[in-house]
């Protein structure tokens, strides 16, 4: 009996923890929404952006928070994240199937090398996903492949990488001057074709994403969420209005954003609100 009653006790406390949302609160436009009413919403798309800050404690708690509710509610889920590249698609099948544990997952897709960022922060994510058996899909290209895009174009990706990409020509969008002022903060005083280049890379990295996430509607799921960067659905065209005019049909499509800016709010369609949202850079 004595067993049996401890066996409850950590039970209860492993769902607790599961189930722990950050701190904050959601809202949808001026209406402030109870967790069980955000998740309703999020919920109803077909394709649910969870934009992050890389490095934001808050954002990942979030996200973690989202998969593992919607998987409770029995929903089946596709997770397309940007932390994985192309090349390591199989790595992530033998992850969520059992057959690596954290550590292998961590190695074998080159965390350190293709992304760098704290692996902490995104390990319950990837828990959950393997927990649930929700499948984990790459979201970017290679390395490898990124380093021939300002000079080839799509032409640097394989023909299996090239599989749902949307018709040429591509375009940035509105807004690309505001991407000036960064580009020049990361390299200097720089040159016109150098800014157009990076403009052009930056718009051929999310028509792959975009295909990516296509890709991810043709499984059988659900839902597809996706784990990216808010600057690539805040800045230009975004990672939305990319995948649905590759797409058919009309897609509901959601984008959450934590404690978004003035220029992110009009993008958002959920906003989770923090007091804070500690760096772990900082």
């Amino acid at each position: 009996m004595v067993r049996r009653w401890i066996w409850v006790f950590y039970w209860f406390s492993w769902t607790s923890l599961v189930w722990a949302q950050p701190a904050g609160f959601a809202r949808e436009g001026d209406q402030q929404l109870p967790w069980d009413s955000f998740l309703d919403r999020c919920q109803e798309a077909r394709v649910l952006y969870l934009g992050e800050e890389h490095t934001g404690k808050i954002d990942h708690e979030l996200q973690h928070a989202v998969v593992e509710g919607l998987a409770r509610r029995g929903r089946k889920l596709v997770v397309i994240a940007e932390m994985f590249q192309w090349p390591q698609r199989q790595v992530l099948v033998d992850y969520v199937e059992r057959r690596l544990d954290d550590e292998g997952l961590k190695t074998q897709s080159e965390w350190a090398q293709r992304w760098g960022h704290p692996w902490d922060l995104y390990l319950p994510i990837w828990q959950a996903c393997q927990r649930y058996s929700l499948p984990i899909l790459p979201l970017r290209n290679s390395s490898e492949s990124g380093k021939q895009l300002g000079t080839l174009g799509a032409e640097a990706w394989s023909p299996d990488e090239r599989e749902e990409l949307a018709a040429e020509p591509y375009e940035f969008g509105p807004g690309a001057e505001q991407l000036r002022s960064l580009f020049a903060a990361h390299g200097g005083k720089v040159s016109e074709a150098s800014f157009q280049r990076f403009l052009k890379v930056q718009v051929l990295w999310e028509e792959f994403m975009a295909a990516q996430i296509r890709k991810g509607l043709k499984a059988d799921s659900d839902q597809v969420v996706v784990l990216v960067g808010k600057g690539h659905l805040s800045h230009g065209h975004g990672l939305p209005w990319r995948v649905q005019r590759g797409w058919d049909e009309a897609l509901e499509q959601k984008v959450v954003l934590v404690n978004p800016n003035d220029e992110e709010k009009p993008r958002a369609s959920l906003e989770w609100l923090s007091p804070g949202n500690p760096s772990t850079t900082d």
